[in-house]
């Protein structure tokens, strides 16, 4: 009893979900390292203010007051792009979360599939057991009609050799008693 293969029919559907999901993935993980290639740029601008305020106090405290000028446009112009880079830094985040609750809402939608699908397979594994079993009473039916019908047959066939020996002995107690009489 060859049973057939379960096949799901909402499979192409799966499939797109599963493809949804892989890609927001690696739209993630994409938005996840620019975001940190820009966290790291705004790391080092940082670094850089830092150091150049400790400049600053050096060149205040030697009264080198051109170099304070110079250090505190240089300041003045770092502030403006840590500025900048943090308003990137946030539309990144902003981003990554955005990807983030998209791929959460296709898991689920992947996921609420993936549960159909079991459910349906459970279905088609019950429904395949009534089918083997009904197959298998059927199979069960015909064997036992055969050996009843077999059976029925040697009943016969020794009932028909009985009838035969006693009329075999019949037949030979005559032929005595004519000898007999004779």
């Amino acid at each position: 009893m060859a049973s057939k293969k379960f096949q799901y029919r909402l499979q192409k559907v799966l499939d797109f979900r599963e493809r949804k999901v892989e890609t927001l993935q690696a739209e993630l993980a994409l938005a996840i390292r620019d975001r940190d290639t820009e966290v790291a740029m705004l790391n080092a601008l940082n670094e850089k203010r830092q150091k150049a305020q400790k400049s600053l106090e050096g060149y205040l405290a030697r009264g080198e007051v051109a170099e304070v000028q110079q250090t505190n446009t240089f300041l003045e112009n770092m502030a403006k792009k840590i500025e900048q880079q943090n308003k990137v830094v946030v539309k990144m985040n902003e981003n990554v979360e955005l990807i983030r609750k998209k791929l959460v809402v296709a898991s689920k939608e992947k996921k609420i599939m993936d549960k159909h699908k079991e459910k349906k397979h459970e279905e088609w594994k019950v429904e395949q057991g009534k089918i083997e079993a009904k197959q298998l009473d059927e199979m069960s039916g015909v064997i036992f009609r055969k050996n009843l019908s077999m059976k029925m047959l040697a009943v016969e066939e020794e009932a028909y050799r009985e009838e035969m020996m006693e009329k075999r002995m019949l037949l030979e107690a005559l032929k005595a008693k004519k000898k007999k009489k004779a």
